[in-house]
């Protein structure tokens, strides 16, 4: 287990690596039910994906836009791991694992 304060220091470096690439990122408490969010865990810095309204108008409530997920945690790794992370995706639950290297 990693101390807290690396926690936070992973997380505004993960932060900051996302938003360098391009992407808008918003923290799992921001309130905000879509997009790409990242949050905190005691050992890790998590990513996940979660589309947008927009994305499927017709509201499919079982849509699971596999093709997007899997493309999107590929390039979440190469950026990832490009940047000196050690990184674990998970393609059940979609998430992005981080951890120092």
């Amino acid at each position: 287990m990693i101390a807290e304060d690396a926690v936070e220091l992973l997380f505004v470096d993960v932060c900051r690596t996302l938003a360098r690439a391009g992407f808008d990122i918003a923290s799992v408490n921001a309130g905000e039910g879509t997009g790409l969010r990242v949050h905190r865990e005691p050992d890790a810095v998590i990513v996940r994906w979660v589309p947008g309204q927009e994305l499927d108008p017709a509201g499919r409530q079982n849509a699971e836009y596999e093709g997007i997920r899997g493309a999107l945690r590929q390039a979440l790794w190469e950026i990832l791991t490009q940047a000196g992370y050690a990184v674990r995706t998970d393609r059940l639950s979609g998430e992005v694992r981080v951890m120092p290297a």
